[in-house]
């Protein structure tokens, strides 16, 4: 096994389209040692970094230690042979890639065809010119390349496939809320609007009592103030979509605060059902477990937006009792650590269907079986938007005519404060 035409100089220049691979890493695998000294001269003369192994097993261990960028492989050697390091190469997904040529001095047909079976891209015979050794290096250091560099278009062609899908889905979606926005708007506008009017024009119109003209102009404040709120639940949800809403974050007293809220919700719909609310407080130190929000617990300092967790409490506890039968019980718990806080509102409502719970959350969605009762859509799209916000999450259970069960948690942005709260 030799190489042929060593002195002979013009077979040794090397055309400039060959430059841009110079720094390219080759193993060279022959037991040969006089083959291996003299093509790795070569081509490091070529500029070439090169690797060398003198059988099959130190061949993948050099590949394990270096990935070369091209392999030059004889087919005969003693421990295993050239096909046998191939295989592996090939099954191995760090080194699939790396092109293989076969050096040997086997003339066979079938050897060649088991070279190119088992994975090999070339094929040299020996004994054979270096000219054509340069050649065909450069040739399939090229196709590597070219190979990588059209992997890298279709990967970036894909991710742009991708984005462009993600926006031409958000249009879709986007155009879709417009729609049901204006279908929304024009029908829960319609009846506060008509209100307005009629009570406008019976005042303008018609002597009244100062009992009944004060009846009126609270019938057209309570109508205003519901096509307000509709209002402000758009431009949230608009806000919070287009990343504007940021988050806000407070010290103030948990405890306190959910107190408010209950007795606020309790005052409007005090006649009508039952509210039970729950607390477990762990911080390490201190431990309590109370069964209802009562005035004589000590204040319990947290760091959240405070706007942000009245939207999704809010929400949640007027969907629980709108959607509940008169004389239910509603039931809010809260659950403290030192990293966060879980709310969970329960009720014994009408429930969702399976099927809609995939879309609860979207704009303007409204469950199958909610009837003639009102609603919007938008109370659950700004939970879910005001708990993303938060950096939370949202759980929902539900079984149709027993109830439905949120639960939401919180992160807490500092370790919350336990303190004695002498007055409520």
């Amino acid at each position: 096994m030799t190489i042929q035409n060593l002195n002979q100089p013009e077979q040794t220049e090397i055309s400039e389209d060959y430059q841009h691979s110079k720094n390219a890493s080759i193993l060279i695998v022959d037991d040969t040692i006089y083959n291996v000294q003299l093509l790795s001269l070569l081509l490091i003369k070529q500029g070439y970094e090169v690797q060398k192994a003198t059988s099959g097993l130190e061949a993948l261990d050099k590949v394990n230690q270096q990935l070369p960028d091209i392999i030059l492989l004889d087919i005969r050697m003693p421990d295993i042979n050239g096909y046998e390091v191939c295989t592996r190469l090939k099954a191995n997904p760090v080194t699939k890639d790396v092109p293989i040529i076969f050096i040997s001095s086997i003339e066979e047909s079938s050897d060649k065809v088991e070279a190119f079976s088992v994975g090999g891209v070339d094929y040299i015979s020996k004994p054979f010119q270096l000219i054509e050794v340069l050649a065909r290096i450069e040739t399939h250091l090229r196709l590597c390349s070219l190979q990588k560099k059209l992997q890298e278009q279709n990967e970036q062609l894909q991710l742009s496939a991708e984005v462009l899908s993600r926006s031409l889905n958000q249009e879709r979606e986007l155009s879709q809320m417009k729609t049901d926005f204006i279908s929304v708007v024009s029908h829960e506008f319609r009846t506060p609007l008509t209100t307005i009017q009629s009570a406008s024009e019976l005042l303008e119109h018609y002597e009244w009592s100062k009992e009944e003209k004060v009846e009126q102009l609270h019938q057209i404040q309570s109508e205003v103030k519901h096509m307000t709120a509709l209002m402000e639940d758009v431009l949230f949800l608009s806000r919070s979509n287009t990343s504007k809403a940021k988050l806000n974050l407070t010290k103030f007293d948990l405890l306190s605060f959910c107190k408010q809220l209950l007795r606020q919700a309790q005052r409007t719909f005090a006649s009508d059902y039952t509210l039970n609310s729950s607390i477990y407080i762990d911080l390490t130190s201190t431990s309590i477990e109370n069964p209802h929000l009562q005035n004589d617990l000590p204040a319990l300092i947290v760091k959240m937006d405070e706007k942000l967790l009245r939207q999704i409490l809010t929400n949640l506890l007027t969907n629980a009792i709108k959607y509940s039968p008169q004389n239910k019980t509603v039931d809010f718990q809260i659950t403290v650590d030192q990293e966060q806080v879980s709310f969970v509102i329960s009720d014994q409502g009408i429930g969702i269907p399976e099927e809609d719970l995939e879309n609860l959350f979207g704009a303007f969605y409204r469950g199958k079986n909610v009837g003639i009762l009102p609603g919007t859509g938008l109370g659950l799209s700004i939970v879910k938007n005001c708990i993303d916000i938060h950096n939370g999450s949202i759980s929902v259970e539900s079984k149709l005519e027993i109830g439905t069960k949120f639960t939401v948690v919180l992160p807490i942005s500092d370790e919350p404060l336990l303190e004695s709260n002498p007055s409520s």
